[in-house]
């Protein structure tokens, strides 16, 4: 019972919407239909089938009319409807009977039996009200049977006469309303389906418009990361050495074109940088652009601090020998988190020296790299920073699968510490 209900839908709260402009559509289709059944009746009159009704030619044409009417409404309000028809056809059955059983007028009454499976809703109530409408109409056929097979006529055949023509009345019956009926489920099925696969497309769009939308606020964060990264350092780099260079420009010259050197090759390697990343974005070839730094970067990285009047020291412990299949992603990262670990230290802290730590360090199937940046000073008055630095930091580990560590120490000091994993 319970698969026979899911097959009509009981208990889905889906309503099949009208299609639009539903009015003009049906009430063609109303037209048609009393065009065909008038021309049917005057076809059935022609062949003597309706001898037997005396009332006026107008008055037989009355149920086809009213049953045009009902067509019109038979999706909008398909249940209203169903119970309407079936008024109707008792009421021509009793009063006109061979107009009744006429296959033309049948056929339309019919239409409106599917309408109300393939349109009704709520699902149950509309089932209910079609097989009660149906019951009622098949009261009366058995009501009429009584009155056809008292009159005791014989059979030629191999059934008796009132068994014969009962079965057959029947089983057509059966044919006409079970088509009527399992049509309108599967009608109803087809359109719940094709709604459902409709809601489907629509969620998967919407879902893609929402990735295309996080994709692109994940790139321009990626690049406004890197441009930190590389404008950040470079510039704090040639701001530091244009200063020293001003100073002792007059006293110690060879020591202001040193550092007038050095802010030449910051400003070169930022440009190189820069091209890089627009290239990435441009989608230039990769064979063209400069590869990115990578782990084995890093040593010299910290050696420019160096000539910043930044003490640096520079530590790789790497016990199962896996620092060289450090994967270029983790190492670009470490790369940067040094880089801006440093940046800051040297442009807010007081510290005179600070501590680079890289560990490569096996772990179960895998490995990871892990990076620790130390220093032993106090933020400076007015340096604070916009904080940018250290969210980038944290989102570029968490984009590797890692994580950051990153704030003062409770001995002194400020300490930056991030953890990314690779495969071996």
């Amino acid at each position: 019972m319970a698969t026979v209900g899911a097959f009509f839908g009981v208990g889905d709260p889906w309503r099949r919407p009208l299609p639009s402009r539903w009015w003009r559509r049906d009430i063609a289709i109303a037209v048609g239909f009393l065009v065909v059944g008038a021309v049917g009746l005057e076809l059935e009159r022609s062949l003597g089938s309706l001898s037997q009704i005396a009332a006026p030619e107008v008055v037989q044409h009355l149920p086809l009319v009213l049953a045009g009417v009902l067509i019109v409404w038979r999706r909008r309000f398909p249940v209203a409807t169903v119970a309407a028809i079936t008024v109707l056809w008792l009421v021509t059955g009793i009063l006109l009977p061979p107009l009744a059983v006429s296959l033309v007028l049948q056929f339309l009454f019919l239409a409106v039996f599917y309408a109300a499976i393939a349109w009704g809703a709520p699902r149950g109530r509309t089932v209910a009200v079609v097989l009660l409408c149906v019951a009622a109409l098949m009261v009366w056929v058995t009501v009429d049977l009584v009155h056809r097979t008292s009159n005791g006529a014989s059979s030629p055949g191999p059934f008796p006469y009132a068994a014969a023509l009962t079965g057959y009345i029947y089983l057509i019956n059966a044919i006409y309303f079970g088509g009527a009926i399992l049509g309108g489920a599967l009608d109803w099925r087809n359109a719940r389906q094709r709604a459902a696969l409709a809601g489907q497309a629509g969620l998967i769009e919407r879902q893609a418009a929402e990735l295309r939308d996080r994709s692109v606020v994940d790139e321009r964060v990626r690049i406004a990361r890197e441009l930190h990264d590389v404008v950040a350092h470079h510039v704090a780099l040639m701001g530091v050495q244009a200063a020293a260079a001003r100073r002792v420009l007059t006293v110690d010259p060879p020591a202001a074109a040193g550092a007038l050197e050095t802010v030449e090759s910051s400003a070169r390697s930022a440009v190189t940088e820069m091209r890089s990343l627009v290239g990435t974005l441009r989608g230039d070839d990769a064979e063209s652009r400069t590869p990115p730094p990578t782990l084995a970067d890093v040593p010299a990285l910290v050696a420019q601090f160096d000539t910043l009047g930044l003490g640096t020291t520079y530590v790789l412990v790497d016990v199962d020998g896996l620092a060289e299949r450090v994967p270029a992603a983790a190492g670009f990262g470490v790369y940067r988190v040094v880089q801006e670990a440093l940046s800051n230290v040297r442009a807010h802290s007081s510290a005179t020296f600070a501590s680079v730590t890289v560990r490569v360090v096996r772990a179960g199937d895998g490995a990871y790299v892990e990076v620790e940046v130390l220093d032993g000073g106090s933020t400076l008055a007015g340096t604070a920073g916009t904080g940018l630095g250290l969210q980038g930091i944290r989102e570029r580990v968490a984009a590797l699968g890692g994580e950051a560590d990153i704030g003062p120490r409770a001995t002194g000091g400020f300490r930056v510490r991030a953890r990314i994993p690779f495969l071996v």
